[in-house]
């Protein structure tokens, strides 16, 4: 199953050629779906951007590493015509959970296999299914480090990659090569520079899958007698209460700008965003997080709570907006709202309470 002359043109990729920097940064999941199931992309952007309206636009993966310096994850997304299978990478800077993201994405009947290294990550290999991690490498593949329900799940991948040393530089290498080789098989997927500087769709995130994603993905998790109530309110109340979610958080942290007002007041109107609006307000998030990235280690304590809580509340603005357009939203505005007004939360309780 698992084919030598693939690891030969890994090692190659990862020694020869300008995407060299994959020896140093990888994280690949690959989701397959269960017998008689199929996995829609959207619900795939859902869960990858942590129960929020996901974001998107067009990407090269080359550029992808320097475009973002930003706390936010850029996933490209990449689907088998053949079975369906759902390749999922994560080439930009920011730092995701491969444990986390695994066990969100294998709910339902569906299995994950992902591996991961760079940064402070040293070499993973990850098997889940039905949400629960059966199998784990960690710490450069390391078998005595195995853990998991049923370790054994990936004796046969274990045996794959270490025919090759890891006491050797060319040896650890051969063992990513060989990981990287497993992945294409499960996938489909075959990595290389012509697909990484190609164009592909990315899902930018900055609300993140959590560890207690599968249990609390949502606002009613946190806040269960407030979700309760809102989920009776017909879709104009609900759409007013969004709008004044959007109005006092602008208020509050001075969000002045003409991107959230035409947002706003196109859906008033009872228009949709464009692809163009969108991206200009994500991109307002983006400073946001940009700002209080540069400002960690530098300000005071209290300046670096403030940048966050403001990059916070932008974010609860953007999706606020977004979920105007949903049918039936999730409120994980309302999630992210709480988050930023700390101790003020309670001015929106009250709101809604007297909604009731």
């Amino acid at each position: 199953m698992y084919d030598m002359s693939t690891v030969a043109y890994y090692e190659n990729l990862l020694r020869d050629s300008r995407a060299q920097w994959l020896a140093d940064r990888m994280w690949w999941i690959s989701v397959t779906p269960g017998n008689h199931q199929s996995i829609q992309l959207e619900d795939v952007y859902t869960v990858l951007s942590g129960g929020t309206p996901p974001e998107t636009r067009e990407e090269e993966g080359c550029d992808l590493l320097i475009t973002l310096h930003c706390p936010v994850t850029a996933f490209f997304v990449h689907r088998s015509e053949t079975d369906g299978t759902i390749s999922i990478l994560n080439l930009s800077s920011g730092y995701s959970s491969l444990r986390d993201y695994c066990r969100a994405l294998s709910g339902g009947g569906a299995t994950a296999l992902g591996v991961v290294w760079g940064g402070k990550v040293w070499e993973t290999l990850l098997y889940a299914e039905n949400g629960e991690i059966l199998a784990i490498y960690q710490e450069g593949f390391s078998r005595e480090l195995g853990g998991g329900t049923t370790p054994e799940t990936l004796e046969r991948e274990m045996e794959f990659i270490h025919q090759f040393s890891e006491d050797t530089p060319e040896g650890v290498l051969l063992q990513k090569a060989a990981a990287l080789a497993i992945l294409e098989a499960r996938s489909g997927l075959r990595i290389s520079e012509e697909w990484l500087n190609s164009t592909h769709q990315a899902i930018y995130v900055d609300t993140p899958v959590e560890a207690d994603y599968l249990e609390h993905p949502t606002f009613a998790a946190v806040e269960p007698d407030i979700a309760a109530s809102l989920a009776g309110w017909p879709k104009d109340k609900k759409s007013a209460l969004l709008f004044w979610v959007i109005d006092h958080l602008s208020t509050k942290f001075g969000f002045d700008w003409p991107e959230i007002v035409d947002a706003r007041d196109a859906l008033a109107a009872g228009g949709v965003l464009s692809a163009e609006l969108r991206e200009k307000v994500m991109d307002r998030t983006l400073r946001l997080g940009r700002k209080w990235l540069e400002g960690t280690g530098e300000s005071s304590d209290e300046d670096a709570v403030s940048a966050k809580s403001r990059w916070r509340a932008g974010i609860a603005v953007r999706v606020a907006l977004r979920e105007l357009e949903q049918p039936h939203p999730a409120f994980s505005s309302l999630r992210l709202a709480k988050e930023a007004l700390g101790a003020e939360w309670t001015i929106v309780r009250q709101k809604i309470q007297e909604q009731r």
